[in-house]
């Protein structure tokens, strides 16, 4: 019975989160907010949300949640069909994903601006630490990969993106 409780549990769980979501989306509309992002965050959650409570109840109801003596396999049929009108649930997800990435900004540099331990030091000190500056070093701007040579490599070992993604970082340019 356990099993059956938590199941309940996390329906309701879904429940109130789109209800609330929903509430949300209709306050910022209310209030002269624009309630695009909240709105296409609720419409593809609460729309998968049903379809994921009804499922489980169906579940909760064994064979008979797929027949014809109870609501539920209408409902489960009908509930499939929100996640496509107006606005898939994919649709829905790339406009809040665009939303959330506005303001992104990375922690780190890019890689091909991070310095190399041979990079910033002098050819004698260089040469005193053990490092072969004599040779061309180049490092891969996707994966941080170095290869030596007079040119880059066709393509990386690790992360196969093409030559072109190598910048060279000594000698200096």
């Amino acid at each position: 019975f356990q099993n059956t409780q938590f199941r309940i549990a996390e329906m309701y769980q879904k429940v109130e989160t789109a209800r609330l979501l929903t509430y949300k989306a209709a306050w910022e509309a209310d209030t002269g907010k624009d309630p695009t992002i909240t709105a296409s965050l609720t419409k593809f959650y609460a729309t998968e949300a049903a379809y994921d409570v009804a499922y489980q109840a169906s579940q909760l109801f064994a064979g008979y949640g797929y027949t014809k003596f109870f609501p539920l396999e209408k409902l489960l049929r009908d509930l499939r069909v929100l996640t496509i009108y107006e606005g898939t649930s994919e649709v829905q997800r790339i406009v809040v994903s665009r939303h959330a990435m506005d303001g992104y900004k990375p922690v780190m540099p890019p890689l091909e601006d991070l310095p190399t331990l041979w990079s910033d030091k002098e050819p004698a000190v260089a040469a005193v630490e053990g490092l072969d500056t004599s040779k061309t070093v180049w490092r891969c701007r996707i994966c941080g990969a170095i290869y030596y040579g007079d040119e880059p490599p066709e393509e990386c070992d690790y992360c196969r993106f093409p030559k072109s993604a190598f910048k060279k970082v000594w000698p200096r340019a």
